[in-house]
C-alpha cells in the first residue's frame, strides 16, 4: 500500500512537471513512478521468495531498463528526443516481457528471477497504457487505456504474483527447467542430435 501510494505521488507530479513543460523533472518522474509502481506490484509475492532484496532489485530495475529502447528508437541520447518521439517502440511489448521471462527462466531456473521480471516490466507496460499508450499487442498498434482500468489491472498483476510465488514457486513441486539447455554441454548434445539427423535423411530418401 505505501508503494502504491508512492507511485500515484510520483505519477502526479510527473504530470505537473509534464503541463509545466518541464523534461527532465518529468523523466525523473516518470522514472521513479514506474520504480514505485513496480515495488507496489512484486512487494505481496516478497513471502514467498528466497532473496528479497534480489527480487525486488531484479522487478525495479526491470521497470526502468525497458526504456532503453527509446534511446535505440530516438538514435539520440538527448532527453527530448527521446521524450518526443510520436509513440513508445515496438519493443514495449507483450512480446519483449515474453522473451525475456523465457530466457531468465532458463538461465536462472529457480531464482524467481522470471517472475521478478514479469512484475517489473509488466507494471512498467501497464503503467505505459494510461500514460500515452503502448504498442503492447501489435508493434504498430498503440493501445491506450484510462488510468482506473490501468490501475485495477495493475493490482490485479500484484495478485498474480502474490499466487504464483506461492502456489508456482513451492520447492516441493518439481521443476520443470532444464539447467543445461543453455549450458556448453546441452549445445553439445543438440549438435549431435543435429548431425545424426542429418545423417539419416539421406538413408531415409534411398529407403
Amino acid at each position: 500500500m505505501a508503494f502504491g501510494l508512492l507511485a500515484y505521488g510520483f505519477d502526479q507530479a510527473c504530470e505537473r512537471f509534464k503541463a509545466l513543460g518541464l523534461k527532465p523533472q518529468e523523466a525523473l518522474g516518470d522514472g521513479a513512478a514506474h520504480i514505485a509502481t513496480a515495488l507496489a506490484v512484486a512487494a505481496p509475492a516478497l513471502p514467498f521468495v528466497t532473496d528479497r532484496r534480489r527480487f525486488l532489485a531484479i522487478a525495479a530495475l526491470s521497470a526502468v531498463a525497458i526504456d532503453l529502447d527509446h534511446v535505440v528508437a530516438a538514435r539520440s541520447v538527448e532527453l527530448i528526443s527521446c521524450m518526443t518521439m510520436p509513440h513508445r517502440p515496438p519493443s514495449h511489448s507483450l512480446l519483449t516481457l515474453g522473451a525475456l521471462t523465457y530466457f531468465s527462466e532458463r538461465a536462472w531456473p529457480g531464482s524467481q528471477t522470471e517472475l521478478a521480471i514479469a512484475l517489473g516490466l509488466g507494471s512498467h507496460l501497464l503503467r505505459d497504457l494510461a500514460t500515452g499508450g503502448a504498442p503492447i499487442f501489435l508493434p504498430r498498434q498503440v493501445v491506450e487505456m484510462a488510468r482506473p482500468s490501468v490501475a485495477f489491472m495493475i493490482v490485479g498483476l500484484g495478485a498474480f504474483g502474490r499466487w504464483y510465488a506461492r502456489h508456482m514457486l513451492d520447492p516441493r513441486r518439481p521443476r520443470r527447467s532444464n539447467t543445461a539447455v543453455l549450458a556448453p554441454e546441452g549445445l553439445m548434445v543438440a549438435a549431435r542430435a543435429v548431425r545424426a539427423l542429418r545423417a539419416a535423411r539421406p538413408a531415409a530418401v534411398a529407403a
